[in-house]
């Protein structure tokens, strides 16, 4: 960590204690680097400002003398204009001081975890792809589609309901790309007001309006060689639209107040939480856009159809947020886990984060117990069937007078089928009453389906 105000770099270090790192302070750029030629680092936390040298000019050398190792910019005096500098000099990442400590620890932890080439992660074994964690089968095809079509500068389409990480699997799909060196530029469509969302696209020249009191880059600018993310792209004006297709046909775009034309290099990443063919049809999304933009389409599944997904999650979640707040919790009661397994989880990944939040927060121990989970999970129901149900549905073809004897495979086969039909088409569900994973029982459908076809 190269940070010249100790206050600053012990309370950085504190933050990253958790993470079990072997952190170095130093406070000149020189003395950075001499550190440098002395020993191997997996990572530099780097101010911007020192007593010696810049940040940017410590980054020049350390690029040349160490290229593979990933420099991290932390600095109070940054703009988006410095960021996308710094990225472009050869930075991992940036951040704008002062940091929180969840977004330090996260963006050192995933800085590291990409320097080992997917090995074992600073906060433990766990599945791990580019920012997402899990191996069910629904996400092992989100996966392919990313390292198939990083490569492309083809647009691709994010769907998904809220809180199923699209803007992470956007970071993904720029960060396995030949573009990651370059910027990754991220617009909220909903979150921006109508009257500013142009000029947050394209900028704006001096006086373009009032308030306009210097030139201002836009996203499409920033995200020059890189890849421009636009989130709740449906929720944009269809005026702009008509300008964004424009853009993305000819690559190029008027600043608000300009008649200058102005190119850039792009790569489209879209997502939207709604159906945007069904947003066409509504006559809020334009369908030459659509068509535009819709090449390669990629949709999160949902936490409630990603099986065993939803514990390893889980326990990510909770080792993760009992370090933040120092809390003992380690393990969650089998009861609860059946609970997470049931549950429909209608705001998905966001929706357990701030669960295992709530949980550690007001509770004290080493083990989430039923009694702690907040609403609406303390109030949901898990099926339960006793062996009696259970055995009149292994065979419901079966009578009493009958000498049959039904195939095991054949009983296996009914007893799931029936299984997922009682709990109500959800196979994580299923899976927990009938004492398995939910991926096997995923393997066991697409074989069947397979067999069918």
């Amino acid at each position: 960590m190269v940070e010249d105000t100790l206050s600053v770099a012990t309370l950085y270090q504190t933050y990253l204690s958790t993470l079990n790192l072997d952190i170095q302070i130093v406070s000149s750029g020189e003395a950075a680097l001499e550190h440098l030629e002395q020993q191997s680092i997996d990572l530099m936390l780097l101010d911007l400002r020192l007593p010696d040298m810049t940040g940017m000019d410590v980054l020049k050398k350390v690029r040349a003398r160490a290229p593979k190792v990933p420099v991290i910019f932390m600095t109070a005096h940054g703009s988006i204009e410095v960021a996308v500098e710094a990225m472009r000099a050869g930075a991992h990442d940036f951040l704008i001081k002062p940091c929180e400590a969840d977004q330090l620890r996260i963006t050192v932890s995933k800085a590291i975890h990409q320097t080992q080439n997917g090995k074992q992660d600073v906060l433990g074994e766990i599945n791990q792809y580019q920012g997402f964690i899990g191996s069910s089968s629904s996400m092992q095809k989100v996966y392919k589609t990313i390292d198939s079509a990083a490569s492309s500068k083809a647009s691709i389409f994010i769907t998904g309901e809220s809180g199923t990480g699209k803007e992470v699997c956007a970071e993904a799909i720029h960060s396995v790309s030949n573009r990651s060196p370059e910027p990754f530029i991220a617009l909220n469509c909903a979150a921006i007001p109508k009257d500013l969302i142009e000029s947050e696209l394209f900028g704006h020249v001096k006086g373009a309006f009032t308030g306009a009191a210097t030139d201002r880059k836009g996203a499409a600018e920033l995200a020059d060689g890189g890849t421009l993310f636009l989130d709740e792209l449906c929720e944009m004006d269809l005026d702009l639209q008509t300008k964004l297709l424009r853009f993305i046909q000819t690559g190029t775009y008027q600043k608000v107040g300009s008649s200058k034309l102005s190119a850039v290099d792009v790569r489209f990443v879209c997502a939207t939480n709604k159906d945007p063919w069904q947003e066409v049809k509504r006559g809020r999304f334009r369908e030459d856009l659509y068509y535009r933009l819709y090449v390669i389409p990629l949709h999160l599944p949902p936490l409630r159809d990603r099986g065993d997904d939803i514990v390893e999650i889980a326990y990510s979640l909770l080792g993760f947020t009992s370090l933040e707040e120092n809390k003992q919790f380690g393990k969650f009661n089998q009861e609860v886990l059946r609970h997470f397994v049931a549950y429909p989880w209608p705001g998905n990944v966001r929706q357990l984060q701030n669960v295992i939040r709530n949980i550690v927060v007001l509770n004290e121990g080493e083990e989430v117990k039923m009694d702690m989970l907040p609403a609406p999970l303390d109030r949901f129901k898990v099926a339960s069937y006793s062996e009696d149900v259970i055995d009149q549905f292994i065979d419901p073809e079966q009578n009493d007078d009958s000498k049959k004897i039904v195939p095991l495979a054949l009983v296996e086969r009914r007893t799931i089928e029936r299984a997922i039909e009682l709990c109500g088409g959800s196979i994580p569900a299923a899976a927990t009453e009938l004492d398995v994973s939910a991926s096997t029982l995923y393997r066991k459908l697409e074989k069947w389906e397979k067999g069918r076809g």
